[in-house]
């Protein structure tokens, strides 16, 4: 079992390599740009008739598409990065969660501008602005929300067993490169779903619920090495702050930022606590080792 763990963490640690490379990096901006371009040429050229059946029906009318397409891809990318970063550390784990929720939420902002039409008359267009002015506040306070919570997190091993915490880190690995696996499938089956204009399910939403299974399990997985009710409480906390992303994902607008903004403060108030706790009691085992 230990040989079978450390073949997938080399092979997970391969691919961590390549994605977090500079040239990847470029790749990935590039892929984003192109994609924007190509998508607004194509909806163009769509709206003057130069797209014939059955692609027409597929490419969009309206030029703020091509912003939904490149937020879509981006926020495919961040989700991959959130998979790499998943054996670091759980509380980056969690950040980058918080990155992909603000990104969703800006999104959706961006969204209602295709529902403004012409002409622009304040009671036609009211609802939209109500709506894009919730989803880019509940960003900016997650956002805000981030930089604290980068601020606060010590990154601590919950065990000061060194080879106890590279299996544990090995485990998450594993699990890693079996969420890579996921998201692939996951992915093709939504586009097999879009090319059979067929109603999509929310991809992001359905990955989250993957997420949580997944964190519950380095929960479970951590009690092999340490039973501390402080780290698992922790643990726990930062779990169940996936749930409510999850929730905020597919709830109606203005309730997905009451539950988003919700669970960046329970995320705060969870990690300062618990900060607090592991600096004090850092100092009072060095206060006996003096004394």
């Amino acid at each position: 079992m230990r040989f079978i763990i450390d073949t997938f963490a080399k092979v997970f640690d391969f691919i961590e390599a390549y994605w977090e490379s500079n040239w990847n990096n470029r790749l990935i901006g590039n892929i984003i740009v192109f994609t924007f371009l190509i998508s607004i040429i194509l909806i163009h050229f769509n709206i003057i008739g130069l797209i014939p059946q059955p692609l027409s029906s597929i490419i969009s009318l309206n030029y703020f598409e091509a912003i939904e397409v490149a937020f879509v891809l981006l926020l495919f990318f961040e989700i991959q990065s959130l998979v790499i970063v998943l054996p670091k550390s759980f509380g980056g784990s969690l950040v980058k969660q918080f990155e992909i929720l603000s990104l969703i939420l800006l999104r959706s902002a961006f969204k209602e501008f295709k529902y403004i039409k012409e002409p622009l008359d304040w009671y036609n267009i009211s609802d939209n602005i109500y709506h894009m002015m919730s989803d880019a506040l509940g960003a900016i306070l997650i956002f805000g929300g981030i930089l604290i919570l980068i601020k606060l997190q010590k990154h601590r091993n919950f065990t000061e067993n060194e080879k106890e915490m590279n299996r544990f880190i090995s485990i998450k690995k594993v699990l890693s490169l079996s969420l890579i696996f996921i998201f692939i499938y996951l992915t093709f089956d939504s586009i097999l779903w879009f090319l059979g204009h067929k109603e999509t399910t929310n991809f992001f939403a359905k990955f989250y619920t993957v997420l949580i299974f997944s964190d519950i399990f380095i929960v479970l997985v951590s009690l092999r090495y340490s039973f501390s009710y402080i780290v698992l409480f922790r643990n726990s906390g930062l779990a169940f702050t996936t749930v409510m992303i999850r929730i905020a994902l597919t709830s109606p607008v203005y309730i997905d930022t009451i539950i988003g903004v919700s669970a960046v403060f329970f995320a705060i108030l969870l990690t300062y606590i618990y900060s607090s706790y592991s600096l004090e009691s850092k100092q009072k085992k060095l206060e006996d080792k003096i004394s």
